[in-house]
């Protein structure tokens, strides 16, 4: 059986791949253990599949899996757990933004019995103060809308056992936020910190925009809080609007003055209608996700692979 297996999502990474394998193949093969690299193209629009087709050829360690076209970050993740056969599988980008030298430090851990072995990124200098406000904000919103506990600077570039690894190629959700299910699952966990390392080549794919969506998946795939917080709102507004109708019988009965205060009033009604209108957007996100899953359709389509064995995408 294959000891380890190392899952590498790709997007438009073809400068980056022939130096990432070298840095791999070196890296793997000072641990003894036998190995496979399963890089999935996630909808490439440059020649990274035929980079990739090339190292198969060389290496009949390397297993690739081709999308039929872009299906995001989480699902190549998740096509590569399908795959994987290795007792321990390891994630991580394809960038070289994620060191290889920490694997052998990643399997030193499983060995001594962790069956989740996390990492999480610390900021070098270079790291501008958008990015680490950002990045802060993401992790803080997360865990305060969900009551998990992802550490600042949690990524995706984790050990898991084989019995870990089965429990995700298990999870029926079609939009599978990983952080949130490692947290979720359970089994003894470690987490082991690194510095990222600059991109070879190319651009990060992780835009603030992106950021938002997965932040929106983490939320919406772990906990309804947002629901409860609208009947918090409701409540204060309930209150508010109690104390704006006591004022104003307060004013019209025990005193000879006019009721004053219309300006307040409107702003009260403004500030109720954007309230109705974010609970709505709320309500419907919830509602358009369930219809996504009832309809069963596949989180991904596989175009082309050279593995014979894989599982098929749990609708």
């Amino acid at each position: 059986m294959v000891r380890l297996s190392v899952i590498l999502p790709c997007h438009n990474e073809a400068d980056n791949i022939p130096i990432c394998y070298s840095r791999l193949t070196d890296i793997l093969s000072s641990t003894g253990k036998t190995y496979e690299c399963i890089f999935v193209d996630d909808g490439n629009t440059d020649h990274t599949l035929t980079v990739i087709k090339d190292l198969c050829r060389r290496d009949s360690r390397i297993r690739y899996i081709s999308f039929s076209r872009n299906f995001g970050h989480q699902k190549a993740l998740r096509a590569g757990l399908n795959a994987a056969r290795g007792r321990a599988a390891v994630t991580m980008d394809a960038d070289l933004q994620h060191p290889v030298s920490v694997i052998p430090e990643l399997l030193a851990r499983w060995e001594e019995g962790y069956e989740i072995v996390n990492t999480r990124r610390t900021d070098a200098a270079r790291t501008g103060l958008f990015k680490r406000l950002t990045s802060r904000l993401f992790y803080r919103t997360l865990n305060f809308l969900t009551g998990m506990n992802l550490q600042k600077g949690a990524a995706d570039f984790r050990l898991t056992d084989r019995k870990v690894t089965d429990v995700l190629c298990r999870c029926p959700e079609n939009d599978l936020f990983l952080r949130g299910m490692i947290n979720w699952c359970g089994f003894r966990q470690t987490t082991v910190a690194y510095r990222a390392e600059n991109r070879h080549a190319g651009q990060s794919r992780y835009t603030l925009s992106r950021m938002a969506a997965l932040a929106l998946d983490g939320i919406t795939s772990f906990t309804i809080r947002p629901l409860r917080l609208g009947v918090l709102l409701s409540g204060l507004f309930v209150l508010l609007g109690g104390a704006e109708i006591g004022y104003v019988c307060y004013v019209a009965f025990c005193t000879d003055r006019s009721v004053s205060g219309w300006a307040s009033l409107a702003i009260l009604i403004t500030v109720l209608g954007a309230a109705t209108l974010l609970m709505l957007g709320i309500i419907g996100e919830y509602v358009g996700r369930t219809f996504m899953q009832v309809k069963q359709r596949p989180p991904y389509i596989i175009r082309e692979t050279n593995i014979n064995d894989i599982n098929p995408p749990t609708p």
